[in-house]
Order: C-alpha cells, then structure tokens, then sequence
C-alpha cells in the first residue's frame, strides 16, 4: 500500500505492514511536527480511523492532518457557539413535555444528550491537549461534572418511570443551570487556547 501524509510520499513503511502499524507510524510522523490526523481516505473511499483499522487491503491510503492547536481552537469554537443552541433546545424539550407532547420532546431529548456528549467528550480531549486539567479543576469544575452526571442520570429515571413533568423540572432546574455553569468552563478553555498560540 502506497502512503501519503499530506500529499508527500512516506517511504519508510516495511512493505508487509497492516493498517494498525500504519496508521501508528503516520501518528507518530505527525505527532513529531505538533499535528494530528484529521482524515484518512484509502483508494478514494474517506473513512475514519476505526473503519480504517478493520481493513486488510488497499493500494493508496492518504492521511491529511492539521496542526494540534488549530484543531483545539476550531472545536472550541464550535462548542462554544453550540452552547446557546444546546439551552435553547432543552427549554424547546421541558416545554414539550409540559404540554404533553411525548414524542417530540422524547425525540428532541435523545439529540440533546448527544449533543452533551459531544461538548463533555470536546472539552475533556481539548484539556487533555492543553495540559489544563488540573487547573481547571481548582476552580468549581471538580462538582460540576458530579452534578451534571446526577441531572443526566435523574432525567434517565424520570423517562423510564415516564415522569415527564419532573422531566421538564430537573431541565429547567438542575440541567440548564449546569450546562450554563460549564460553559463558562468551555469558554476559559477557549481563551486559555488561543493565548497559547
């Protein structure tokens, strides 16, 4: 399999290697220049890294990267803008709920804790990245996320128990009001980012 790492030619694979080892030495090639692997297209077919660990063949794999501090800012930029979105649709959420419209607040409900996921799963790799954790943690952070985890899991009891008007309760009491906390978490972290460009 030929590979390319950013539109240059790496030579220095052995010619027998798998997709893992591959996919190893261009991460290590990459992490070398502070960058990482921002997609993978094998014989034209783009795919992500867990998709490309599961094939056996190939001829042309090209690996496009960017730097590490440019992915840290335009995620957190992204997070940053989709947190008004994210309180927007919850009040959207408690509000169905109240008026008895299950099935659309269900539904809504479930893009909603995707969408959560994502911002905790951002925030956790960008701090990672930036060596910030700890940092972080000293300022409220460290009961924030315990909180956070217990409305997510209140809202999950009150679903299966269909309890629906505590439903809209824990959002608009507990879930907003930490969503909006952590935000503030987001945004430092941003900042902190992009001052250290």
């Amino acid at each position: 399999m030929k590979v390319y790492i950013d539109g240059q030619e790496y030579s220095e694979l052995p010619g027998n290697a798998d997709a893992a080892s591959i996919l190893n030495v261009v991460r290590g090639e990459m992490s070398k220049n502070g960058r990482v692997v921002t997609e993978i297209c094998l014989d034209n077919v783009v795919m992500d890294e867990e998709a490309f660990l599961n094939v056996t063949g190939g001829f042309l794999a090209r690996f496009t990267s960017q730097p590490v501090r440019m992915l840290i800012r335009e995620s957190l930029g992204e997070a940053v803008n989709y947190l008004p979105k994210l309180t927007q649709g919850l009040e959207e959420i408690a509000l169905h709920f109240e008026k008895n419209e299950i099935a659309v607040g269900e539904g809504k409900l479930a893009d909603a804790a995707e969408g959560l996921d994502w911002l905790l799963l951002v925030f956790q790799n960008c701090s990672a990245l930036l060596a910030v954790d700890e940092e972080m943690n000293g300022s409220g952070l460290g009961e924030l996320k315990p909180a956070l985890s217990e409305s997510v899991n209140s809202l999950a009891a009150f679903h299966a128990e269909r309890k629906y008007p505590q439903i809209a309760l824990c959002i608009r009491q507990k879930l907003i009001p930490e969503i909006e906390k952590f935000s503030v978490f987001i945004k430092k972290l941003r900042d902190f980012g992009a001052s250290t460009q």
